[in-house]
């Protein structure tokens, strides 16, 4: 049986009308591990990254042979020399079900590159015009963060 021409749109009613909706697919990223940061003085730091993600949590992107093309990773960001340690890296749909798979008790959160250390995850888009540096985010252990509603309420 074939499968009907349109099944990844969803119909919605929206003000009495019905409505057809195709779902945006969702933007694959890297996540790369940082390993280690030398500080090499005048006020730069390398970084040292290696893919974050075992194989059973990386996607396929899918793209044609005659469209493949080379991609090349950022060198520096801010006062960052960035130094990738390993050949290929993986591809996911879903950073933060990544991640939590990863370190699965622990809070994610968003951190700048100025405070960046060995542990952080740097993460990559992948788009139209290619990878693009999207942040960083650090797993937080569970017994580490301090609930503010708590501290506010006392």
């Amino acid at each position: 049986m074939k499968a009907p021409r349109h099944s990844h749109w969803h119909h919605r009613q929206v003000g009495g009308m019905k409505v057809s909706v195709r779902p945006k697919p969702k933007t694959p990223y890297t996540i790369l591990h940082v390993e280690s940061v030398i500080d090499t003085g005048r006020g730069r730091r390398k970084v040292l990254l290696k893919n974050a993600l075992p194989d059973f949590l990386e996607v396929d992107l899918k793209v044609p042979k005659e469209k493949e093309h080379k991609v090349r990773l950022p060198r520096y960001i801010d006062d960052l020399d960035l130094v990738y340690l390993d050949r290929g890296f993986g591809v996911v749909a879903n950073v933060t079900e990544s991640l939590q798979a990863i370190a699965p008790r622990a809070k994610l959160a968003a951190v700048v590159p100025e405070v960046i250390r060995p542990g952080d995850y740097m993460l990559y888009r992948h788009g139209r015009e290619g990878m693009r540096y999207a942040g960083v985010i650090r797993a937080v252990s569970a017994s580490r963060v301090r609930d503010t509603k708590e501290e506010v309420l006392q």
